[in-house]
């Protein structure tokens, strides 16, 4: 009996690409290994059970170490002997198996200080117009941030007063008092160690935290974006600010998920890494794992990279994923000149990333400069928390829409991110879109015969959606991410019943598809 695959043609397209980039990641010339040795990520179609996973491991070897139940995936070891190459070829050929691919590693976006970046300053603050802001707003405490990254100097005394802290967990019990699967996550969690201490050890994150969120008003040091909101740490990184997998970043982003379903009102994240020399490819797995993020109301904000390359060529990961919920941002400096990666469709905005004094790790009391779209992300994810602050009404692509619209639009941005501009959050406070999605019809009718269904979505410029389809009879067309107004086309097949009714969800709204021979 000849063998047949759970794969839509779509799905094979998927992971012969996938293949593609993994063979280019396995033919490039790197100092470090972009994937861990020893192990792969597998998504395995929902009608595969668990005996059949067990025995397509057995077949080949591997064994199942880790489980994403949310969006599907495994975490497989592979017997010795086996590369990661090998794996990936075996396990895409298995019945039920519909993406194979390496467990990633993720290292920081910082660019080290050198002669030209040391000009410390709190320049960027005045650059998105943040002292105007602050007439409207200074933040909430009622907001949180959630920045993955070296963790956290906790102790630091202008992040202090503004670290999150997880009301139900006793400190120190060693008991998982709120049973989320997390002993005594008080603050967060270390997910390069797997333990509840994100105390940062590099500083990286402590930099980044403090331009979100340093405490402002208090006599101390500087003022972030956020004077006041909650900075929840999120650790995936040792202290070289290196070895951080595909499994980690899932599993950071699944905490982040679950605690924003638990009940903590995680509005952003602040994501300061990505790229080569690690992820040179595209990852699906944590692709899906940061879109489930942002199916629970998160923006995420991640930095698009300092090669001085265009992004919409030579793709950055995560930044240059066609999500709606990722805001990918650039690097401007002091003059306002561009700086770091661009492209007119992958890079969403600029925000100053040269020259940035923030809170570092050294002491309770310092503080320094660091450049890179590392420092640039968390400008953007800070003014994303305090519109957030000032308007708790305002979904991801409401959020994501209002800071794009409202750029200072700058000649030398012009064709080389999507907006043409740099960050102004006192004009995003102040010019607030609001994304609905309207689509001509909420109900169509469809001939037995099937065919194309074209529908027009009328919203607002910079409101980004997705279009998904509830039916495996109805095929979204060309891309599934949309922004703006935009035609949807679909194609309904050819009904094989007297009648059927399915549904294709338009950003938030659900379109009816109806089928019958009166169609």
């Amino acid at each position: 009996m000849d063998r047949k695959l759970f794969f839509t043609r779509t799905v094979l397209f998927a992971v012969v690409g996938v293949c593609l980039l993994f063979e280019t990641a396995l033919s490039q010339k790197t100092a470090k290994e972009n994937f861990v040795s020893n192990e792969i990520l597998v998504k395995f179609s929902s009608a595969v059970n668990e005996e059949r996973i067990a025995s397509a491991n057995r077949a080949i070897g591997g064994e199942t170490v880790e489980t994403f139940a949310s969006i599907g995936w495994q975490r497989i070891t592979l017997p010795a002997g086996m590369s990661v190459k090998d794996a990936v070829a075996r396990y895409s050929q298995i019945d039920g198996v519909e993406i194979a691919q390496p467990n990633f590693y993720y290292r920081l976006q910082a660019t080290p200080n050198d002669a030209q970046f040391t000009n410390p300053g709190l320049y960027g603050l005045t650059k998105i117009a943040a002292p105007a802001a602050w007439d409207l707003s200074t933040g909430s405490s009622a907001v949180v941030v959630a920045n993955i990254d070296t963790g956290m100097r906790m102790t630091h005394e202008d992040l202090a007063g503004n670290i999150w802290v997880n009301t139900g967990e006793i400190a120190g019990n060693g008991v998982d008092d709120d049973a989320n699967g997390f002993v005594d996550d008080l603050n967060g969690w270390d997910f390069f160690f797997n333990d509840a201490n994100p105390a940062d050890e590099h500083g990286h994150g402590t930099h980044t935290g403090g331009t979100i969120g340093a405490h402002g008003n208090n006599l101390l040091g500087i003022a972030g974006v956020n004077w006041t909101v909650k900075l929840m740490p999120i650790k995936i990184y040792n202290n070289t600010g290196n070895g951080s997998t595909s499994s980690m970043l899932i599993n950071a982003y699944n905490y982040i998920r679950m605690m924003k379903l638990r009940g903590v009102n995680i509005r952003v994240t602040n994501n300061s890494y990505g790229g080569c020399d690690e992820a040179c490819g595209y990852d699906q797995a944590t692709k899906e794992a940061i879109d489930a993020m942002g199916d629970v109301g998160i923006l995420n904000v991640f930095a698009a990279g300092n090669s001085s390359v265009n992004t919409d060529i030579t793709p950055f990961y995560p930044a240059s994923y066609t999500s709606p919920t990722i805001l990918s941002v650039g690097g401007s400096d002091e003059s306002d000149a561009r700086r770091f990666n661009y492209g007119a469709v992958t890079v969403d905005l600029a925000a100053p990333g040269v020259g940035i004094f923030s809170t570092t790790f050294g002491s309770n009391s310092s503080y320094g400069s660091m450049s890179g779209t590392s420092m640039a992300t968390p400008h953007a994810a800070g003014a994303a928390a305090l519109l957030s602050a000032f308007n708790p009404n305002l979904s991801v692509a409401s959020l994501k829409a209002t800071l794009m619209n409202n750029v200072d639009q700058l000649p030398s941005f012009t064709g080389f991110n999507k907006t043409g501009g740099r960050l102004n959050v006192d004009r995003a406070l102040r010019n607030q879109t609001v994304c609905t999605f309207s689509p001509t019809a909420l109900t169509v009718n469809v001939a037995t015969k099937g065919g194309l269904v074209t529908v027009s979505v009328a919203t607002a410029p910079n409101c980004d959606f997705t279009v998904k389809s509830q039916a495996s009879w109805i095929k979204v067309l060309d891309t599934d991410t949309f922004s703006g107004s935009s035609t949807v086309t679909f194609r309904v097949g050819v009904n094989s019943t007297i009648s059927r009714n399915g549904i294709v969800v338009i950003g938030n709204q659900p379109i009816s598809i109806r089928q019958s021979r009166v169609g």
